[in-house]
């Protein structure tokens, strides 16, 4: 019988809502929730998310592939906008598996520096990233982790993102207009004293030779 129990309700597709009407938007509250020129040009088809996450630490290592296909004419415009929230940093990012692309970041707004693409033409990133990770306060109004413990005192961590949008948690293109069309998956890397679950369908389960289990599942929009 597993020691630990690690849970993750990891919403792949989570929207962005607002309870409060008379909210100020900050700059990049704003910019999150535009449909800039930095975003128009490319449309999600897949998201290929893999995470190892530290329940002791409160934070999280990970990448994600976004596969996407050109629909729009950048007018010279080679910039990709990505979102993730602070506190956690995106380390590189990687045009096609191959090359090292240039980024900056206003906030939690991150733009990638990509060559000129072809109309209709399916490319992708994959992103780098680590950090601190944002704990929810009041969830899951607010969003973010929560760390607590199930009835036998053992971990128990989970993630609220539909306040806040998924890129809380993982860098993505956080708009409510453009969810994959052909889906994600969640590829989880956990202590082998802990089960990890995510929403989808398992694929499979791995145990690693340094004593840590895989478990990658699948979500089908």
């Amino acid at each position: 019988m597993k020691t630990l129990i690690a849970a993750f309700t990891l919403l792949l597709f989570c929207s962005t809502v607002s309870a409060q009407k008379t909210k100020v938007y900050t700059f990049a509250e704003t910019l999150r929730g535009t449909l800039t020129p930095e975003r128009t040009w490319w449309d999600v088809q897949r998201y290929e998310l893999a995470i190892k996450p530290d329940y002791n630490g409160k934070s999280i290592t990970g990448s994600n592939q976004i596969v996407y296909k050109v629909v729009g004419a950048n007018n010279g415009k080679t910039r990709m906008q990505i979102d993730l929230q602070e506190p956690l940093i995106i380390d590189s990012i990687l045009y096609n598996n191959k090359s090292k692309l240039k980024f900056e970041h206003a906030g939690s707004v991150w733009y990638a520096h990509v060559p000129e693409q072809k109309l209709s033409s399916t490319n992708n990133v994959t992103i780098f990233y680590h950090g601190k990770v944002h704990q929810a306060k009041r969830a899951p109004w607010d969003g973010g982790f929560i760390f607590t413990a199930d009835s036998l005192g053992r971990p128990w961590m989970t993630v609220a993102c539909q306040g806040l949008g998924a890129s809380i948690w993982y860098p993505n293109k956080d708009h409510q207009s453009d969810e994959p069309n052909l889906g994600a998956s969640l590829t989880i890397t956990v202590p082998d004293t802990l089960v990890a679950v995510g929403n989808g369908r398992l694929v499979f389960k791995k145990n690693n030779k340094d004593r840590t289990t895989t478990y990658k599942y699948n979500v089908v929009n």
